[in-house]
């Protein structure tokens, strides 16, 4: 896919078969846009499941690694004077076309087997053979909204190697895995290194009718967790992480949902954040695979090893 960035900002799709000239051989799937002062970016897929982006310029061997993050703007330095930023649309529109080039992250096997543990009792994973065919398994979960979103979910942790992500979910599945089920209102997370999160957070926070002073109040409480009620539901402060890495949590739970897991179920407040945590990740994991092309299994990678300019 290739691109030209506009004057306002804006993108202008050029056809796929157009040729670049100056720019250095690369494999496809690529996203390529073309920048003023004969400016390049470049995405390409490093080990079949990550970006790489390189700022180059034509007709020279001169490139750089740069980063491109979701919902972020990226601004780039030209010479000493000179910059082009690059709107938060655009990045995103961009991850999204070299997104859908690629396969998920992560192993099906070794997430598969863990989610089995969880729901051995569940008949879609008694066959062993069934089990490992990643296609089929894919067609199924289809079907299993709450299996999908924790196989992706665990999916992900684990090519992260994020294992207190695992954890969570294991969570959510033993001791919540039917409250969310059909809920209207979905509960909300929000982490800040500081004493309060960030200025958006905090109006997130706000619409849900809990104040800045509010937080401020919990924010002064010397033992954790915290829990402030108001009429839109609850807001529990919670710490989390060691003392070299320490952060925290802010978790908005409707009241419906308080009502179920503390008054009816006796969890504990921990229990509570890290269930809604764990479920959150799940869905948050469901939408990030959509954005992802088809799985190898199902399209047999025909286009990895193309060559194009």
């Amino acid at each position: 896919m290739i691109f030209e960035l506009m004057s306002k900002g804006n993108l202008a799709q050029l056809p796929d078969e157009m040729r670049v000239v100056g720019l250095p051989e690369t494999l496809s799937p690529r996203v390529l846009l073309l920048l003023p002062y004969n400016r390049y970016l470049l995405g390409t897929i490093s080990l079949k499941t990550y970006e790489h982006w390189r700022l180059g310029k034509l007709g020279t061997e001169e490139s750089e690694e740069v980063f491109l993050y979701d919902e972020k703007p990226k601004t780039i330095m030209i010479g000493e004077v000179e910059t082009i930023t690059i709107a938060k649309e655009v990045v995103d529109r961009l991850k999204s076309c070299l997104r859908s080039q690629m396969t998920p992250p992560g192993e099906h096997l070794p997430a598969m087997l863990i989610l089995r543990g969880l729901l051995k009792e569940d008949a879609l994973f008694q066959d062993e053979d069934f089990l490992k065919n990643e296609k089929a398994m894919q067609e199924s979960l289809e079907k299993d909204a709450p299996a999908r979103m924790a196989y992706w979910a665990i999916r992900f942790a684990l090519s992260r190697n994020d294992y207190e992500g695992v954890s969570r979910i294991k969570t959510w599945l033993k001791i919540a895995p039917d409250v969310f089920e059909g809920t209207l209102q979905v509960p909300r997370i929000w982490f800040s290194l500081m004493d309060l999160p960030g200025r958006k957070d905090i109006e997130d926070m706000e619409s849900l009718a809990f104040s800045v002073d509010d937080l401020q109040r919990m924010n002064s409480q010397s033992s954790r967790p915290v829990v402030l009620y108001s009429k839109a539901g609850y807001l529990i402060l919670s710490d989390f992480g060691s003392e070299d890495a320490a952060f925290r949590i802010w978790l908005y739970l409707p009241i419906p949902l308080w009502n179920e897991m503390r008054e009816k179920r006796k969890l504990s407040i921990r229990e509570i954040v890290m269930a809604t945590w764990g479920y959150l990740d799940g869905l948050a994991a469901d939408i990030e695979r959509s954005s992802f092309g088809l799985l190898a299994s199902m399209t047999g990678g025909a286009e990895a090893g193309k060559s194009t300019r």
